[in-house]
């Protein structure tokens, strides 16, 4: 039988985290259990609860100058069919694997395991009496949902009380191949669009009784995945347009619809604006019968070139003698709260290779890497 390894502080409290139940929007205990590792620090919980969402800022005041905080969250999204997993989601349970040892459970990227990370390098500081900037904990559990009472509430308490940060790492599984690889320094906008397209049903051998809005549709469709988004803005991917839903029929084959809806994604670079792909969707949809809702569910964002993009890189060079990749793809994130503050927000956290997947895991050698990588970032730290 093999022999289980002597857990890191970093796998200690990752195991905690995960075998406690978090589903979104759910927290799961996991915030009061992290308030149980910070509070002998110095660190001060400061609840922002929304809409039945648990925030907590957790604050140490700082020997030096400057504020540096991170940001994650406590949710997990849902499992999946539980008989596909090695291991039950919430069990932790750690065993050899490719590449080291493996620990196994929802939440263990994505990012459990980054929270973990920070807490840990944040502890070994403190035991060294290190002197430290002032430190945050922005931490919680609507992230993989709705995200409507999460990290915004968060922000908008920071910005009432004067307590925003001078920077924030964002504990998202940023790496590709290796903890450190990338991250990401911003990221695209995105635009959702409901499209409801009006006919009239009949019976399909009299169509001159009946309207297809499935025909209707399909040459609306077919313009929009022809819309050009023009030039994209260097440093990001190119806007992209998918449609992702598609709903028509009642099931029998001899029924014309007389309804159909569909739903675009729209991931935007900078090069465009939310009202530019309004009008460009509208112009697509002009002389169908639709009923349209376009929703701007986030911004672009992107922290320019400077200290602290410079800081965090040369602390993974430092670390792990790598060069790093300076990202904008990828899907959004909570970031983009504390940038729209106008906060500099880097997200560097685990590898991502098997996030949202039946079977999430990570190996306990990142845990390793990323807490040390955390706390040369924070021992550098400079405003």
């Amino acid at each position: 039988m093999p022999q289980i390894p002597t857990l890191s502080t970093a796998a200690q409290i990752a195991v905690k985290l995960i075998r406690r139940e978090s589903i979104t929007p759910e927290d799961g205990g996991c915030q009061n259990y992290i308030e149980s590792l910070l509070a002998p620090l110095g660190f001060v919980r400061t609840n922002v609860d929304a809409g039945g969402i648990v925030n907590s800022i957790y604050t140490r005041k700082g020997e030096l100058k400057g504020a540096l905080a991170f940001a994650g969250h406590t949710d997990v999204v849902p499992t999946g069919p539980l008989a596909d997993w090695p291991h039950p989601p919430f069990d932790a349970v750690i065993e050899d694997g490719p590449g080291g040892n493996l620990l196994h459970g929802r939440g263990a990227q994505d990012m459990k395991g980054g929270i973990a990370c920070w807490i840990a390098a944040v502890s070994s500081l403190c035991a060294g009496f290190t002197p430290l900037p002032t430190l945050q904990l922005l931490i919680t559990s609507d992230e993989e949902g709705d995200s409507i009472d999460g990290t915004i509430r968060i922000v908008e308490k920071m910005q009432a009380d004067h307590t925003l940060p001078d920077a924030v790492i964002v504990g998202e599984p940023s790496s590709s191949r290796q903890v450190g690889d990338v991250i990401r320094r911003g990221r695209r906008g995105v635009v959702q669009a409901s499209i409801a397209f009006e006919g009239k049903q009949g019976h399909s051998a009299y169509p001159d009784d009946a309207v297809n809005a499935v025909h209707m549709a399909a040459p609306v469709l077919d313009k929009i995945t022809r819309i050009d988004w023009g030039d994209a803005t260097e440093g990001f991917p190119p806007t992209t347009c998918q449609i992702t839903n598609l709903q028509a029929g009642t099931g029998a084959v001899n029924v014309i619809p007389g309804t159909c809806f569909a739903g675009v994604d729209i991931r935007y670079n900078p090069g465009i604006t939310f009202e530019g792909i309004e009008k460009l969707i509208f112009e697509a949809c002009d002389g169908a019968n639709v009923i349209l809702d376009i929703q701007h569910q986030a911004e672009v964002f992107s922290t320019p070139d400077g200290p602290f993009l410079d800081q965090v890189c040369a602390s993974i060079r430092h670390v792990s003698g790598i060069e790093t990749v300076r990202d904008t793809g990828g899907g959004t994130s909570d970031g983009r709260f504390l940038a729209a503050a106008g906060v500099p927000v880097v997200e560097l956290g685990l590898t991502n290779s098997t996030i949202h997947q039946v079977g999430e895991c990570v190996a306990l050698h990142e845990l390793d890497s990323l807490t040390s990588i955390y706390a040369d970032i924070i021992n550098n730290f400079e405003v």
